[in-house]
């Protein structure tokens, strides 16, 4: 089997999803897009639903190349800020795929794919949490819950953007990461609600 022939397949496939929707594309138009046999599908994929989720793992790998660790030489916050905004210049770039994973009027049987997809991310953004503890920069919490608060404010401000363009994406990065350091709550004599100074 050929390296070439199934990254072909993923890329025809990725086309197809994101011009039909996952619910009306057909393994024949996936076929047709590669330029290659039906045999020759089933020789790397057993279903639709196996191609995407492979689709989905190739996603997750550009997630973790795109963030970074923090450098403490640096500014630490400014570093998460370019992160998050990786991560949603990311999601517009692939804004129909983007659609199908967010969208949960989408087709039933994909609930299950993109429900652990989605772990995946939870746990990626729950070891930048324990790591951000170690490193002093982040404060003791309940990772597990913070990851998926935090995975949850992310997807919905994402699909929020789907359509929209010429987008600030730092500007985009920068209030998701306020909201998540600072709240809304306004500071009143450089304070913060409650006296401290910040989460």
């Amino acid at each position: 089997m050929s390296v070439q022939t199934r990254g072909r397949l993923i890329e025809a496939a990725k086309r197809v999803f994101s011009e039909k929707g996952y619910h009306n594309a057909q393994i024949a138009h996936i076929i047709d897009e590669a330029g290659v046999a039906r045999g020759t599908f089933y020789l790397y994929f057993k279903s639709k639903e196996e191609i995407l989720k492979e689709l989905l793992k190739e996603v997750v790998e550009e997630l973790k190349e795109r963030i970074r660790v923090v450098d403490l030489s640096r500014d630490p916050v400014e570093q998460v800020v370019e992160n998050v905004e990786r991560v949603v210049e990311f999601a517009l770039e692939e804004r129909e795929l983007a659609r199908i994973v967010l969208q949960r009027n989408s087709d039933p049987g994909l609930f299950r794919v993109i429900d652990e997809f989605f772990e995946e991310i939870a746990t990626l953004i729950e070891h930048s949490l324990r790591l951000g503890i170690d490193m002093g920069i982040v404060r003791e919490c309940d990772t597990s819950l913070i990851a998926r608060g935090i995975l949850g404010a992310l997807k919905e401000i994402i699909l929020s953007l789907l359509d929209k363009e010429e987008l600030d994406t730092y500007a985009v990065a920068k209030e998701i990461i306020e909201l998540g350091m600072r709240g809304v709550w306004k500071p009143a004599g450089g304070e913060s609600h409650g006296g401290s100074s910040g989460v």
